[in-house]
């Protein structure tokens, strides 16, 4: 955007008038405003590419590690200076963790961001960003679990892709003694998917309660996948290891991972490089679902946001750079991962289907059809339920502990931690 000055001078003579008149007309371009911008490195050729197509705005980058992040806005806030005015959020917490009365830094974007553009994304995609009733952020990219396959193996063992949990545990049960595996049973993130996959409140917010929960494990719907969790420990289907230690990256190379449940990037940043699975092989399908439920509750393990200032001194700019960078076409075609935006995904997804390295076409479609299933109870919290997880229920496991022995102990971790940091629990 450019301004432009008019000087308009009245001036007796005829011929100095139409000289100053030749002069006002002239424009000139005002200084670009500059908007410090804190991200990561896999989003900088994105704020760079906003830079280059819009010559009223100058960005100031810096590259700040993921982790280091709230406690450098909470520095920078008690000091006043150097505060960022748009961010990159690697990690769904951080919303809450930067909307407290110590660090209340983000800007409330409910009424800034057009409801069109909100509606946009896809279902739920947006529910780390909701907090307290108020938009924070928007969200960059999806990470909803889905199946991944190895499509020859299955069809070599004759096996069909389960759809739901009873069946996923029944081939468990057929595959287990034969040596394979079907993921871990101790990484937290699909611990956690499992958990509350049939609607377990392990942390949920309370509509239309300001900072309250509910936490409450000792429901079937908590009780019934922490014993299939166990069962599948107990066959050997699921694994005492995480997916990413080096005995389980061995099973994967050596064919004895058929199938697993994981996000819609395991695929091309684990799947493809980690265990090496050849091309042709690699397929998808839809997250599974219980007997009993009318269509599946998939979680997510990641998806970063976009959020801004909210005492900058360029809210408008702020607030387009943060809605450029989560659904312009053009940026995101090229993003790191699914994004959350729709028509952004749809040409993202191009290069998927064109893909041969996959098995089917219709890989991104079936990421696409699972979005809608996204649990809205994934949300920003000022603390993390993974860590808990894996320091209350992952570590027990691999000394012989269970899953539904744990859950106690892990409701009195996460009812402590909800108090310490301000919530209230129901």
């Amino acid at each position: 955007m450019f301004k432009s000055q008019n000087w308009l001078v009245k001036a007796a003579g005829a011929a100095l008038g139409l000289a100053l008149g030749a002069l006002g007309s002239a424009s000139f371009a005002a200084d670009p405003v500059t908007i410090n911008v804190w991200s990561d490195t896999p989003r900088l050729t994105m704020f760079a590419l906003y830079g280059s197509t819009h010559p009223d705005v100058k960005l100031n980058v810096t590259t700040v590690a993921p982790a280091d992040l709230v406690a450098k806005i909470q520095l920078a806030l008690q000091a006043k200076s150097e505060i960022p005015d748009v961010i990159f959020m690697s990690d769904i917490g951080y919303t809450a963790q930067l909307s407290t009365r110590r660090a209340n830094y983000l800007m409330d974007l409910t009424n800034k961001v057009p409801q069109k553009l909100q509606d946009e994304f896809y279902t739920n995609s947006n529910s780390p960003c909701h907090v307290n009733g108020k938009l924070l952020c928007l969200r960059n990219d999806m990470a909803h679990m889905i199946i991944w396959y190895d499509k020859p193996a299955m069809e070599k063992l004759g096996k069909t892709v389960p759809t739901t949990f009873e069946d996923f545990q029944k081939l468990g049960d057929e595959l287990g003694p034969q040596g394979y595996v079907l993921g871990s049973g101790v990484e937290s993130f699909p611990l956690h998917s499992f958990l509350v996959s049939d609607g377990c409140d392990m942390v949920s917010p309370v509509a239309g309660k300001d900072n309250t929960v509910k936490i409450d494990l000792t429901t079937e719907k908590c009780l019934k996948p922490a014993r299939l969790v166990d069962h599948m420990i107990a066959n050997g289907s699921l694994s005492k290891v995480g997916p990413f230690d080096p005995a389980f990256v061995q099973l994967a190379k050596s064919g004895k991972v058929p199938l697993l449940i994981g996000p819609t990037w395991f695929g091309e940043y684990v799947i493809k490089p980690t265990y090496e699975w050849k091309p042709g092989v690699l397929a998808d399908a839809l997250p599974l679902k219980w007997a009993d439920q009318s269509q599946p509750l998939t979680w997510s393990w990641g998806g970063g946001t976009y959020g801004g200032w909210k005492d900058t001194k360029h809210p408008d700019q702020v607030v387009d750079i943060i809605e450029w960078m989560a659904t312009n076409v053009a940026n995101q075609t090229n993003a790191v991962t699914l994004p959350a935006d729709q028509p952004s995904a749809q040409a993202w997804g191009a290069r998927l289907k064109a893909d041969p390295y996959y098995a089917s076409p219709d890989v991104f479609d079936i990421q696409v059809a699972a979005a809608p299933f996204s649990n809205p109870a994934y949300t920003s919290l000022r603390f993390s339920v993974d860590d808990a997880i894996a320091k209350i229920v992952s570590a027990p496991l691999a000394t012989g502990g269970t899953v539904v022995g744990a859950l106690p102990a892990l409701q009195t971790e996460l009812t402590n931690l909800a108090k310490l940091n301000g919530y209230t629990v129901e």
